[in-house]
């Protein structure tokens, strides 16, 4: 009996002590749910049934000068599938290669052989994605996107590209990625497991933040202009490129910017007035002659006698002659004539200018061009910019002979267009821009004196009114127009300088009655003139700056 006890109370004590035990647990869980972690646990049931929507944000567009839209973004779908949820495969590859213009049997294929998610295409047309909607077919997703539209083509490689999720991969559209693309809302509901909407429930939306426009100082009409005579001069010289930029020599702001690459042959650089770099030859020789003349060691007047060629090494000159190239040599074969500084530039003579410089030093001569902004990049608002460059070796015997004739020095043609306003504007320096924005004309840096500045000008414009001037082609009554001819060998990858092929430019300005206006017209590696038996910037690139003159100044034709 006593056993029978003892038994009864040890079952009564476990019963209990288990009874306590869960009670313990129950009652530490129970106040877990309800204080310790009841806002977890709250958003834990809510997330369940709270849904989550983007609200996409606008990407800013772009406008020319005078508003014209250039670039905007449209709605659009991406077309996305869950291959394992299809029920007809066969069906559905056709319908989309269809609609969608793709490859039957590529779609078909990864249908087959895929059971995730994979995007079919992207940034479709809002009407297409629409029509898609409306079969109702399980398995396909179409997901609200954006598309971008260039509404110029002369604008496209300014402009640049954005990839498939509208961020900005290339031009303006990279280097102002972040002020175009704006920032996503967002619109949270709770919904029923059926998706729809719990009317008593919290909505919160947060509301996206549109990326800001961008006004650009290009005109739309001169660029469409300006493509077609570079399109036009391509044919006519068989150049490998063609690039044309203007710009207000006071303001900076660039009014033209163009180019076009041969559709058999061209040298493949997008943006190439900013990231190739050439010898520009001739168009060079207005700083180097500039500088003997603000040192006193030259004036306009003083007289040299000019042979056709110059030995710089003693012999380099005769046939025969093996050694580093030392003779430099005049365009065209002449008799010896006496010329005024004025009338070496005029002419562009290659021996007048070495006469003319021969007292400088090279290394005062790369800082006074280096004033210029040459050797460093302009900050122009594009990516990938070149900065050009100095020889590293420049104490041999032709180093400042080369370089006081435009070779033995790298440049971009933007670089030539602010050196030039700087000749041009009272010596004053500025800042290139693709971007309309407040102009901030104190304390602008005086690279040159005025002085020297109206005497160089007068020189670019004797080059286009002289008898002789190489510039000559450009002239018109009643404007004051004045520039330099340039004329390198190109230099090609992988084989050096060509023996057919040459880099024809012409870099000049116009005065108009908002300040002086700078343009540059480079042929890369023209081969043909299309005016003369020469292939020189004269008879190439001269006559298109002529032409876009005729644009600029109405009633100049």
């Amino acid at each position: 009996m006593k056993f029978h006890k003892i038994k009864i109370w040890s079952l009564f004590t476990v019963f209990v002590f288990v009874f306590l035990t869960f009670s313990s647990l129950f009652l530490s869980k129970v106040y877990e749910l309800q204080f310790t972690k009841a806002e977890y646990f709250q958003e834990q049931a809510l997330s369940y049934r709270v849904k989550t929507e983007v609200l996409e944000s606008r990407r800013g567009s772009i406008y020319d000068r005078n508003l014209i839209v250039l670039a905007s973004s449209t709605n659009s779908y991406d077309i996305g599938i869950y291959p394992n949820k299809v029920d007809d495969i066969k069906n559905l590859t056709t319908l989309l290669s269809s609609i969608l213009n793709i490859e039957v049997n590529n779609l078909l294929s990864k249908l087959v052989n895929s059971d995730r998610f994979f995007y079919v295409a992207r940034n479709v047309n809002y009407e297409i994605g629409n029509e898609i909607k409306t079969w109702q077919v399980k398995g396909i997703e179409v997901i609200p996107s954006s598309k971008r539209i260039v509404h110029e083509n002369s604008f496209e490689k300014i402009l640049g590209k954005v990839d498939t999720d509208q961020n900005g991969i290339e031009g303006l559209e990279l280097y102002y990625d972040n002020v175009l693309k704006g920032t996503d809302g967002k619109i949270q509901y709770e919904a029923s497991p059926d998706g729809t909407i719990i009317p008593q429930a919290k909505i919160v939306t947060t509301q996206p933040i549109h990326g800001e426009d961008l006004i650009l100082t290009l005109d739309s009409e001169y660029q469409y202009l300006s493509q077609n005579l570079c399109r036009e001069a391509l044919k006519n010289t068989d150049a490998l490129n063609c690039s044309i930029v203007f710009a207000n020599a006071n303001t900076g702001e660039i009014i033209i910017s163009v180019e076009e690459k041969n559709e058999n042959e061209n040298l493949n650089i997008n943006l190439i007035s900013a990231r190739a770099q050439y010898e520009p030859g001739s168009s060079l020789k207005i700083f180097s002659v500039g500088l003997a003349l603000n040192n006193g060691l030259i004036d306009e007047d003083t007289i040299f006698l000019v042979n056709d060629k110059i030995e710089i090494i003693e012999g380099s000159c005769n046939a025969n002659y093996q050694g580093y190239k030392g003779c430099y040599r005049d365009f065209l074969k002449h008799e010896p004539y006496k010329l005024t500084v004025k009338e070496i530039i005029e002419r562009s003579s290659n021996v007048g200018a070495i006469l003319a410089t021969k007292d400088l030093e090279i290394t005062e001569l790369e800082n006074f061009l280096q004033s210029f902004g040459f050797n460093q990049k302009t900050g122009i608002e594009l990516s990938g910019e070149a900065k050009g460059s100095f020889s590293e070796y420049n104490i041999c015997k032709t180093c400042l002979t080369s370089l006081a004739i435009g070779y033995s020095v790298n440049v971009t043609q933007l670089q030539m267009v602010k050196a030039y306003s700087i000749i041009v504007n009272g010596g004053k320096d500025i800042e290139l821009t693709l971007i309309k924005k407040p102009q901030n004309f104190e304390n602008q840096n005086q690279v040159i004196s005025e002085v020297l500045s109206i005497r160089l000008k007068n020189l670019l414009i004797n080059v286009v009114e002289g008898e002789n001037g190489t510039g000559r082609s450009v002239k018109k009554e009643n404007l004051t127009i004045g520039g330099k001819t340039g004329t390198s060998r190109t230099h090609l990858e992988g084989v050096g300088y060509s023996n057919t092929r040459f880099n024809t430019s012409f870099t000049g300005f116009i005065e108009s009655e908002n300040g002086p206006i700078v343009g540059s017209v480079i042929l890369w590696g023209a081969s043909v003139s299309p005016y003369t038996e020469y292939v020189t910037g004269g008879s190439t690139a001269a006559p298109i700056f002529k032409s876009i003159i005729e644009f600029l100044i109405p009633g100049t034709k």
